[in-house]
Parts: structure tokens; C-alpha cells; sequence
């Protein structure tokens, strides 16, 4: 679907007259449509609307899925291929960019889409837009590069901030049998970008207690918030393509609203317009925040009544400059207002064919 935003200057949070469509996957290149079949949307009675609506304390920051990709051995064993026989020179070997960014990045890329075979790739791109759009409420992702680190590869700190709301690296390192050190993930815990409000004078710091280092086991999917500042540990030890540190990585993009269901796409586009108005109106006259947040909510197909809200995903973060009111949580005003709106106020025309669920995205910018 499509979603034209648009910024009012009064309002940290950027919107659209929202124009709800059926969903879509898009990829870095391609848009599949899917049917939906109202089948496959829970059935929920009027009598759950009153569900409790639950987000975190605080935002997220890291999400892992182990086992991810099905094909995942079928990719490996691919790239393998490519690397069995050093003797043997065949085009398809020079397809390699060696990045080299003086004290920021060292490390081979190439493009994932022009490495695999198409179907291969195809399964990998679906995995990941299935997931994308089903647990973060994004509808797309970046072209996908395939990276591999030997020794004295590296990615020094860095944020990521324009590319998309959540940074992504699949996995195909055999990590459990490697000859190399270093390779993981680095991520700045949240309390060191404000780091005197907690500082303890009492205790040292070291590197667990800075950052967050994610191993990158065979098949694991790494999701992270990529504003917070992050790297790769640098590889030492192999040279060797074959036993080097191997992911795939990128962007997942276009947090954008979307329904699915048999709800009539101008009625429920003439609903949420009225209810988000108010609801955008309200959020403007909070401090400032940053992030996104996604929610989603069944329309009971009976009653046309919200039921079962909750929160996919949540990076929002208060604008430390622009401090609490009376000293409450800016965050919690944030979502009791969202859960209100949306809730309690929100009333879709019934439908007779079943229940719809909406997803919704906030970005606070």
C-alpha cells in the first residue's frame, strides 16, 4: 500500500491523510501482491475491547530470532562453491568489493541478489519482508549485501540513521567451529548515550558494560535499532573465505499503514482519518520524542469495535532536552494517548464477510 505523508510544523510526529490499502510485500526491487482471505484474520468478540493495551518501560533496542531461514544451508553451501577450489578461476569469483574506508570499515561486499540463485535469493528476500512486515510493520527492506570478514576486517562505531527505523544481519558464519576471534556484533547500550544521569563513581567500566556484543551464530537474525552507534569487533585470525565471518545484512524500510481483511478500504481510510486527527493534534503538544512506533488492532468484522491493540514495535525515545512535565514519563502520555484514539474512540462500519487487522505506524521525527 501506499501512504503519502506530510509534516505539520506543530507536530513532532510525521503522518498522512492516511489512504489504507490491501497489503503488499515490496522488496528492493519487486512488489508481490497478496490476496487476503478473511479466514485468516482471528475471529474476536465485542466483549475483548477492552483488552490491556502493554508497551515497555523503555523502548526496544535489540531483537534476535535463532534458526531463521530454512534455506540457510542451501546459501552457505553456495558461497562455498564459489570458494572449494582457490585454483580454479571462473567469472563468477570476481564479483567482490573490497571496502576499505580509512578507520571505519574494512570488509568484502557484494551484492546478494547477483550472488545467489534467483530462487534461492527469492526465499531469503520473502523471509525476510515476511517477517518485516508481520513483526516490525515495515513493508520493506534495502537492497541486501553479502559481506565476509577475514583477518583484519572490521566496522568501526557508526549509526545508520537515514537508511531505515531497524538494521538487520543474517547469519551464515559457522561460529561455532571458527578460527578466528572477534566478529561480533557491537552495540552502544542505551545509558551510555546519557551517561552521567547513571554514572556511579564507585565502579569501573569496561566493555560489557558499554556495549552489547552480539554473537553471530549460524542462522541467527540480528535486529537492531541502528541510531544507537554500533560496529563489528575486528576479525583476527583467518584468511580464508571459507572459515571467515559471513552475513547478510541490511535496512528494513516504509513503516507504512496497511490492513488486512475484507473491511472496505474507503470506510476504514474515512475512520482512522477522523480519529488520527485528534490523536495527531494531542501528540503535538507533548515534549519532543524520537523514534517509531507500530501498532496493530483487529476491527471486529460483527461490531465494527477496536479489540486486541498492541504494540509491535517501539524505539521512541524522549528528547532529553525537552524534559518531563510535573516528572511524568512522556512515553507513557505517548501510548495512553494512542491507546485512547484508538481504542476507545475509533468506530469502523461492521462487515458481514469477517474482522480486519490494521497496522499502524507513528514516526516521531
Amino acid at each position: 500500500m501506499n501512504a503519502v505523508f506530510r509534516t505539520i510544523s506543530s507536530i513532532n510526529v510525521r503522518y498522512s491523510s492516511i489512504h489504507l490499502h490491501n497489503r503488499c510485500w515490496r522488496g528492493s526491487s519487486t512488489t508481490r501482491n497478496l490476496h487476503c482471505r478473511a479466514a485468516d484474520v482471528q475471529q474476536v468478540s465485542s466483549s475483548t475491547a477492552e483488552e490491556e493495551f502493554a508497551w515497555g518501560e523503555e523502548p526496544q533496542q535489540l531483537l534476535l530470532t535463532d534458526n531463521f531461514l530454512p534455506t540457510a544451508t542451501a546459501l552457505r553451501e553456495h558461497f562455498e562453491s564459489r570458494f572449494e577450489n582457490p585454483l580454479k578461476t571462473t567469472s563468477d569469483r570476481f564479483v567482490w568489493d573490497y571496502w576499505h574506508v580509512p578507520d571505519q570499515y574494512t570488509l568484502l561486499r557484494t551484492p546478494a541478489d547477483h550472488f545467489f540463485p534467483e530462487d534461492t535469493y527469492r526465499e531469503l528476500e520473502d523471509a525476510l519482508l515476511e517477517y518485516g512486515e508481520q513483526q516490525l510493520g515495515c513493508r520493506g527492506i534495502s537492497p541486501i549485501w553479502l559481506s565476509y570478514y577475514v583477518h583484519g576486517c572490521r566496522q568501526e562505531l557508526h549509526a545508520d540513521s537515514p537508511h531505515g527505523p531497524w538494521a538487520f544481519v543474517l547469519s551464515l558464519t559457522q561460529w561455532e567451529g571458527r578460527s578466528f576471534s572477534g566478529g561480533e556484533t557491537m552495540i552502544f547500550q542505551p545509558h551510555m548515550l546519557d551517561f552521567w544521569s547513571s554514572f556511579d563513581p564507585a565502579r569501573g567500566f569496561e566493555v560489557k558494560d558499554m556495549v552489547t556484543l552480539v554473537e553471530p551464530h549460524f542462522n541467527r537474525l540480528t535486529v537492531f535499532d541502528g541510531r544507537y552507534p554500533h560496529g563489528v569487533r575486528p576479525v583476527e585470525g583467518t584468511r580464508d573465505p571459507l572459515r571467515a565471518r559471513l552475513v547478510l545484512h541490511g535496512w528494513f524500510t516504509e513503516p507504512s499503514p496497511f490492513f488486512d481483511g475484507p473491511l472496505d478500504e474507503e470506510a476504514a481510510t474515512e475512520t482512522l482519518d477522523s480519529v488520527l486527527s485528534e490523536l495527531y493534534e494531542e501528540l503535538g503538544s507533548l515534549p519532543q520524542c524520537l523514534g517509531t512506533i507500530v501498532i496493530r488492532f483487529t476491527v471486529s468484522g460483527e461490531t465494527g469495535q477496536v479489540s486486541n491493540l498492541r504494540c509491535l514495535t517501539d524505539t521512541l525515545v524522549h528528547v532529553p532536552t525537552d524534559p518531563d512535565p510535573d516528572g511524568l514519563s512522556v512515553r507513557d502520555q505517548v501510548f495512553d494517548a494512542i491507546h485512547h484514539h484508538i481504542s476507545q474512540r475509533a468506530e469502523f462500519p461492521p462487515c458481514q464477510q469477517g474482522d480486519t487487522s490494521i497496522t499502524l505506524p507513528f514516526v516521531f521525527q
